[in-house]
Order: C-alpha cells, then structure tokens, then sequence
C-alpha cells in the first residue's frame, strides 16, 4: 500500500527525525525531511534512500499535508517560527520532549505545561497540532 500525501520530517537529520523518515518511506510514503541546512538534508534523504528528498524547514513544510517535528526542545521554537507559515489548514506531529540540556534526564515543562501546547500557541489557531513519538527510542526505530 502506498499513501499519496507527502509527510514532511522537520529535523530529519537528527536520529528520531531520520529514524522516523526512513520507517515511513519504506512503507511507500512520499518523505521530505527539513533541516536548518538545505544541503545536509538532501545528504541525509541521500544517505537514508527509499526515495526520501531534502530541503529546508519551510520548503520541507510547503511540500507536505502532514509535517512531523522532531526536534530538540531548544530547537522547538525558532524551527516551528520557520514552518509557521507554511502549516495552516495541516496536522503538525510535535515529538518534542522538553529536555534541557546538561540534565536531559529531567522534563523542564514550559509555562504552557507541554512542548505540544506550546507548539500549538506559537503555530495558531489554524493548524491542529498532536503530540506523539515520546516513548519510542530512535535506535528502536532505526532497526528493522
């Protein structure tokens, strides 16, 4: 079975977002994957294969129906600033997990009380954000 809908992975180079891109493009689903750096995304589409393209955040965002952010939480916000634009009418998949570094072993809940609510306030009202993919480890997805 193939789906139609391009999905787009925003911080598909990091190890969940590639885990991710490649599970869904080996399934026959059109994936995108969006890095802050245009030309390390189309490397690691190349690198991943089954047919995975590259771009930047917002072109990653533009060519998809659904857009998956796996990004770390320092990330979160300037990355969801680059697709906001880009997302309205769409689902966003947020897998952040809000982890402060040097204790990423701590959850360091926002204001908002989730990084998803938080995603939700900074994309607006007209993109329906879900939260999911915290419990699964990337090493688990990237196996077969």
């Amino acid at each position: 079975m193939t789906i139609s809908q391009t999905i787009a992975v925003i911080g598909g180079t990091g190890k969940l977002g590639a885990a991710l891109a490649r599970r869904l493009a080996r399934a026959g689903i059109p994936v995108v994957i969006g890095s802050r750096d245009a030309d390390r995304a189309r490397a690691t589409a190349d690198e991943l294969g089954h047919g995975i393209k590259g771009a930047g955040y917002a072109d990653a965002a533009k060519a998809a129906e659904l857009v998956i952010v796996a990004v770390p939480f320092t990330a979160q916000e300037s990355a969801l600033a680059e697709i906001a634009q880009h997302v309205a009418g769409k689902i966003v998949v947020d897998t952040t997990v809000p982890l402060n570094p040097p204790k990423v072993m701590r959850v360091a809940l926002p204001e908002e009380g989730s990084a998803a609510v938080r995603a939700s306030n900074l994309l607006g009202e007209g993109v329906t954000v879900v939260s999911g993919f915290h419990n699964v480890a990337a090493h688990k997805l990237a196996t077969d």
